[in-house]
């Protein structure tokens, strides 16, 4: 087998722009269902915890469902897992601050609705983190870090004054791209390689139907009778007994992938994107 990586690519994992564009329009849809939530209760504290928990648990569902359904896992544990975690990990952020509003000055309000988004953004992030196979504890950092920011920024999004209806529809939008962009993230772009699902030839990429995998250290991957395994840093390609066609070429033995290698299995395509050298 010869070394033929290349540097690192340029370009992100498209599933996390993939898992961004769900985690909006779920969160889209949260501020829709909120719509409904003051006929619930009169108390600005439930308010406030209640719309944390619709919001928690349609991003929850959004990010961890397309997750599982790009991996080819079980959608509708994933959907289910995602809508559990998220709403009780963004209720349990939204329930630390809880003011009486009468009692604060507007200053101090906005003050506490950033505050407030915050937590709810980490407290999702935080619980969605515990469903992703997470090997190292600077992935949740980063993950939490994300969230805080994009939280923080929603909060601030949410207090602006004006047209506040568009104000607060552009600020569930962004909480959920940022759940979306933390929890997916780390998972992806800390792996060695991504192998991506390519479309039939002839057909243009659909993001509806992608399907990706991150390929960590001393970790593999079977691809029908095939396996990619990644050791040291270097991702090898074990074809079955058969062969498989890598880049146009017949392939029978056991060969170092370069990145951008497009791999055949039957009427199978794998797109192979190497995102470090080792």
């Amino acid at each position: 087998m010869t070394d033929r990586h290349g540097d690192r690519a340029e370009r992100l994992p498209r599933g996390i722009w993939s898992s961004t564009a769900i985690g909006v329009s779920a969160a889209a849809i949260g501020w829709f269902v909120t719509a409904a939530v003051p006929a619930v209760t009169s108390s600005y504290t439930r308010l406030d915890q209640l719309t944390a928990l619709i919001l928690g648990a349609l991003t929850g569902a959004g990010v961890l469902g397309a997750r599982a359904y790009r991996q080819r896992r079980s959608t509708g544990f994933g959907i289910t897992a995602g809508a559990l975690l998220g709403g009780v990990g963004a209720l349990a952020g939204a329930s630390v601050i809880v003011f009486d509003h009468a009692a604060i000055t507007p200053r101090w309000f906005v003050v506490e609705r950033v505050m407030a988004w915050l937590l709810t953004a980490v407290g999702t992030a935080l619980f969605l983190g515990m469903h992703v196979d997470r090997k190292r504890w600077r992935w949740l950092r980063e993950s939490l870090l994300i969230a805080a920011i994009g939280g923080g920024t929603a909060g601030a999004m949410f207090s602006l004054p004006g047209a506040s209806d568009a104000w607060q529809a552009i600020a569930f939008a962004w909480f959920g791209g940022a759940i979306a962009f933390a929890v997916s993230g780390p998972e992806l772009w800390h792996a060695f390689a991504v192998i991506e699902g390519a479309p039939a030839k002839g057909r243009g990429w659909n993001p509806l139907l992608m399907r990706e995998w991150p390929l960590h250290d001393a970790a593999s991957l079977d691809l029908g009778e095939a396996q990619v395994a990644c050791q040291g840093g270097r991702v090898a390609l074990y074809p079955p007994a058969g062969g498989l066609v890598s880049n146009g070429h017949s392939v029978r033995e056991p060969r170092l992938l370069e990145s951008n290698a497009l791999i055949v299995i039957g009427r199978a395509r794998y797109h192979i994107q190497l995102l470090r050298a080792p």
